[in-house]
């Protein structure tokens, strides 16, 4: 049986497996997807109008074949201001490890608007980015989207999807609360104050029937859980059990891009490479909110058509970071390194013993640049050991080990840096 509730008259005295008692409900007035992508763990939120007798109604909720966690499933009603309807109490029949039944008392017939809450596991989604980079590479049009997969063993029609971008912790996977735990007619056990219970807190509240601009990030309290953010995607999708759904996410025209040649072996390799970076901030036209995991991939626009640059797997980007995507050696600007010099003085011996040496190294590097526009340089060289480091041309100490030259190249010309790096060995390691 399909995650389909039903309605059975109080004076129906027929076993459960009588499946030609059973009233069908209505279908759902709306659905909402909330799914985290640092948890296989989806909130599902579904409304439905039921018809309500004076007295005692039953509600039968099954979640055959699907990966609901039953120990989250909740009913509320959302629009009975003066208390009609009560919730009497919830059985778990013999007949079934998959199914809960409500006792729904009214103290009159009338109709209510529902919402039937839970937990369930296989919807994921996961983001990508395409830029579209101009000419001469000082801007990019950058297009987002979301893939939902949705392997639940339910569909799910017209839903409103939230994603969330953050890390979650939770006690129990959603995945292994959906597999039955005993052999016996036992009811599952009520749920333990979880971040489950903290997550429907705090986003508590009845489905949004409007629709949403774009994709808009909510920042959202939540005590002592890490800081998350919800991404409203536009409009209603109907997300189908076994399908995955492209969804475009957002648009950013000419977001503006900076072009630096780089040395850097720790993150780009031991190549001189051209990097294009920009920010997650509102000076780039960004910086609303973090940008969730994704594979962002340029393509630049040329001669009327389009060539790939290169691509980034970039994890989670809060606001105000700067990303960099490496896309490769560019022959209009190279880097050549020489050492010029090389000696070993101050030896020292123990017992015949080389025991201490110091290395005396110079080194030259000269960059050209054959383009026909400015472009900016950052050169970081790395040493191991007790090293002093001297150089005319004023580097940065970047960190305890690393110096970091930065400057500006114009177009057709050269420029060559000099440094002399003095490292100490065994005996000679000055003493801290």
């Amino acid at each position: 049986m399909r995650l389909l509730p039903f309605l059975l008259l109080a004076v129906i005295a027929a076993p459960l497996c009588a499946k030609e008692e059973l009233v069908t409900l209505p279908p759902r007035d709306a659905v909402q997807l909330t799914i985290y992508n640092s948890e296989d763990c989806t909130l599902v939120r579904e409304t439905r109008t039921l018809s309500f007798k004076q007295g005692e109604n039953r509600i039968q909720f099954s979640w055959a074949n699907t990966l609901i966690d039953p120990t989250s499933v909740e009913f509320q009603a959302v629009d009975d201001k003066d208390g009609n309807i009560d919730v009497a109490d919830t059985s778990y029949p013999a007949e079934s490890h998959e199914m809960l039944i409500w006792t729904i008392t009214a103290k009159r017939a009338a109709s209510h608007k529902v919402q039937i809450s839970y937990f369930t596991s296989g919807i994921t989604w996961s983001a990508e980015y395409t830029g579209l980079v101009n000419s001469d590479e000082s801007a990019a049009d950058l297009t987002a989207y979301v893939t939902v997969h949705n392997h639940s063993g339910e569909d799910y029609e017209n839903a409103q999807v939230r994603l969330v971008v953050g890390v979650i912790h939770l006690v129990e996977k959603i995945i292994y609360l959906a597999q039955p735990r005993t052999a016996g007619p036992y009811p599952p056990a009520p749920p333990a104050p979880s971040p489950q219970n903290d997550m429907k807190e705090m986003e508590k509240g009845e489905l949004d029937d409007a629709n949403e601009d774009g994709m808009h990030a909510k920042e959202i309290e939540k005590g002592a859980l890490s800081e998350y953010y919800i991404y409203t995607v536009e409009g209603r999708e109907t997300v189908p059990n076994s399908w995955a759904k492209r969804l475009k996410s957002f648009f950013v025209a000419a977001v503006p891009l900076k072009t630096v040649y780089r040395l850097e072996p720790a993150k780009f390799g031991p190549a001189f490479t051209k990097v294009l970076e920009f920010k997650n901030d509102e000076e780039h036209k960004l910086g609303k909110e973090p940008l969730p995991d994704g594979l962002i991939r340029l393509y630049k626009l040329q001669n009327g058509g389009m060539g790939y640059m290169g691509e980034l797997w970039s994890k989670y980007i809060p606001k105000n970071e700067e990303v960099k995507i490496n896309v490769g050696p560019d022959p209009e600007v190279t880097l050549k390194e020489k050492r010029m010099s090389f000696k070993k003085q101050d030896l020292s011996f123990e017992n015949r013993w080389l025991a201490g040496w110091t290395t005396v190294e110079e080194f030259e590097l000269e960059v050209k640049n054959f383009r026909n526009r400015n472009v900016e340089v950052e050169i970081h060289r790395t040493m191991q050991g007790d090293f002093d480091f001297d150089s005319g041309d004023n580097p940065q100490v970047e960190n305890f080990n690393t110096k970091k030259f930065t400057f500006s190249l114009s177009a057709a010309t050269a420029r060559t840096l000099k440094f002399k790096v003095t490292t100490r060995f065994g005996s000679n390691v000055k003493q801290k």
